[in-house]
């Protein structure tokens, strides 16, 4: 109780109409990427670029799910990138050229609010300019507030302006008007109006090179991402059966992702049972299951930003029917013949060719198609994309490269209906890996985790 009036004591001093009360800003982590690294980056970055450009990343939206209340924030993942900042309402000014700040030279600039004691009542501490300048190294740190002031200033002697990745939302579509209004050409009409022969470039390819390839920080987070979720997965096999609900498997995955200190999922849980297994990207997660159905769970756990991307599809009643088995088997060696395709200076589509030659192939033997053109009926995404900050990361989807990270997840999905005999309809299979591309060959991140039906089977049987 003690405990308690003190809190109560100290929210009323907040609260208070002379309140200077800051509660000290706390890091609880301590396996972050150092601040001289982002430092690097953005080093990079400005030596890519000519002294008379001006580079501007923007935070992420604060986004507002209903009424008053806005959904949990996630950052920009460029701005992540370049300053590890977390923070909304943000922005990083990278100056190539240089200028005079105060009589000193600098090369950048962080935008962010003051600590504001009141909001924190509220919003909970935040990072404020002292405490952003002490510790992500940038300097000078300013008030968020003069950000447009300041960039006006400093765009008087630049002719190009890039606003990475454009702006956090390029466009809104109001359904009364019938069409979308364009945020970004507003922006470059503002712009332009004051400076006139300014150019400005909504994307930065220089930065999609740099987040392709991922250096030993990065992939140390990756693999803790990773391992998090495998740890998770052997759980929820263990523990599944059959009149579970969707949502039971995936909160039954959330639930040890956060135990573990994910701090979010990488993208929302796909749980789909029997027919729902089909449908590429479900995300209702309402079905009851029953037995003999299959059930396909792609989720990733997110820590510090990075995310894995890991699919398995298993019989929810522990054991494989005929049809499931064979379906299973074939994508499982198209899965293998991708892996073995991911080499470094490989065409980034190789993985899909090798994936798809062996599915269509397979199809044909099974008699489920009758010609390999028909394979996209039920293998009809890509195999492969880049994995980091973001599940679809960014990349140049140029040869593959030492050091990049790739899904490669083959697929077959037979909706009910479809043109061929009705003992493989409702049947939907991914499996799905995240790949190291290094130059002995790749490394599978996700070994770990089961992926032969016989061994998927032993496991269920283990619970």
């Amino acid at each position: 109780m003690r405990s308690l009036a003190r809190w109560i004591a100290l929210a009323a001093c907040l609260v208070s109409a002379n309140a200077q009360v800051l509660l000290p800003y706390e890091q609880f982590d301590n396996d972050g990427i150092p601040p001289e690294v982002y430092r690097q980056r953005r080093e990079r970055l400005a030596a890519a670029h000519s002294p008379r450009s001006l580079i501007v990343l923007l935070s992420a939206d604060v986004r507002n799910r209903q009424n008053d209340v806005d959904y949990e924030y996630r950052q920009n993942s460029n701005l992540l990138y370049l300053t590890g900042c977390t923070e909304p309402r943000c922005a990083l000014v990278i100056i190539p050229g240089g200028t005079t700040w105060n009589g000193e030279h600098i090369t950048e600039l962080l935008f962010i609010p003051p600590r504001n004691p009141d909001r924190e009542l509220w919003t909970g501490v935040r990072m404020g300019t002292n405490e952003a300048q002490q510790l992500l190294g940038i300097r000078p740190t300013l008030d968020y507030a003069m950000l447009g002031e300041v960039l006006d200033s400093l765009l008087t002697n630049r002719d190009t302006l890039y606003i990475a990745s454009g702006l956090p939302t390029p466009s809104v579509t109001i359904p009364i008007v019938g069409k979308p209004i364009e945020v970004e050409q507003l922006l470059r009409d503002s712009l332009q109006r004051r400076h006139s022969d300014l150019v400005v470039r909504t994307s930065l390819r220089t930065l999609s090179i740099m987040r392709e390839v991922k250096d030993e920080h990065e992939l140390r987070l990756l693999r803790r991402a990773i391992g998090i979720t495998l740890d998770a997965f052997e759980h929820v096999l263990r523990s599944v059966r059959p009149a579970m609900n969707e949502y039971e498997i995936e909160a039954l995955m959330e639930y040890h992702f956060r135990r573990a200190g994910a701090e979010d999922v990488g993208y929302p849980s796909i749980v789909g049972s029997s027919y729902n297994s089909c449908i590429l990207h479900y995300q209702k997660n309402r079905r009851p299951t029953k037995a003999g159905d299959l059930v396909l769970a792609d989720c990733g756990a997110e820590y510090h930003g990075y995310t894995a991307d890991i699919t398995r599809t298993f019989p929810i009643s522990g054991k494989f029917s005929p049809e499931q088995r064979a379906l299973y088997l074939l994508v499982l060696e198209a899965q293998d013949s991708a892996i073995a395709a991911a080499r470094v200076g490989a065409p980034f589509r190789a993985t899909h060719r090798a994936a798809e030659s062996v599915i269509a192939r397979g199809l044909v033997d099974l008699g489920i198609i009758a010609s390999p053109s028909e394979v996209r009926r039920y293998f009809p995404h890509g195999t492969s994309h880049y994995l980091g900050l973001d599940v679809h990361d960014a990349g140049t989807y140029g040869p593959l490269r030492e050091g990049t990270v790739i899904t490669v997840e083959p697929g077959i999905y037979i909706p009910p209906g479809s043109p061929c005999s009705e003992r493989w309809w409702g049947i939907g299979i991914r499996i799905e890996d995240d790949i190291l591309v290094t130059s002995n060959g790749p490394v599978n991140l996700s070994a770990q985790l089961v992926r032969h039906p016989d061994q998927i089977e032993a496991l269920m049987r283990s619970q």
